[in-house]
């Protein structure tokens, strides 16, 4: 394996995302699930932690040949052609993905955590909010201040 200043940089950061224990470096990946994963999520440009985080939430949700056997069912077609065809499944392994893409998600024992949402798709997809660990402001950013005129959920005001 050649190493390049690119795949070790990105894989730097593979070791410190929550609950990723993973062998392989970026460099590794299947360059077909990587590519479907920009078809799910329709963004350029997904960061290299959160296509390995995927990659790695799939495998552990689905088992360790999962990914392959995903991308050989929806094919090299555009994304709509292939869950056309596909049964529910892996139509089932598609919204897994897509969920996780956007909301940075995960559900484990019964519990959901947002492990990755520093690197999630939302944040590129809307335009009036940044992550809460990068956006500006005091304490947790703009996130530790209710907006003007918001209200508790029992309706007093904040």
């Amino acid at each position: 394996m050649t190493l390049d200043r690119r795949s070790f940089l990105g894989g730097l950061a593979i070791p410190f995302l929550p609950g990723a224990v993973l062998a392989q470096g970026l460099a590794d990946q299947g360059t077909g699930f990587a590519a479907l994963l920009q078809q799910i999520g329709g963004l350029p440009g997904i960061a290299p932690q959160l296509i390995a985080a995927a990659q790695h939430e799939f495998e552990t949700v689905y088992g360790a040949r999962a990914a392959n056997a995903l991308v050989r069912t929806l094919g090299q077609a555009p994304l709509e052609t292939g869950l056309a065809q596909a049964d529910d499944d892996t139509r089932a392994q598609v919204r897994f993905l897509a969920r996780l893409l956007y909301t940075g998600e995960v559900t484990r024992d019964g519990q959901t955590r947002a492990l990755y949402y520093p690197w999630c798709l939302a944040w590129r997809a809307v335009s009036f909010a940044t992550a809460p660990g990068l956006c500006e402001g005091p304490a947790f950013g703009h996130w530790a201040s209710a907006p003007a005129g918001a209200t508790t959920a029992e309706g007093a005001p904040t």
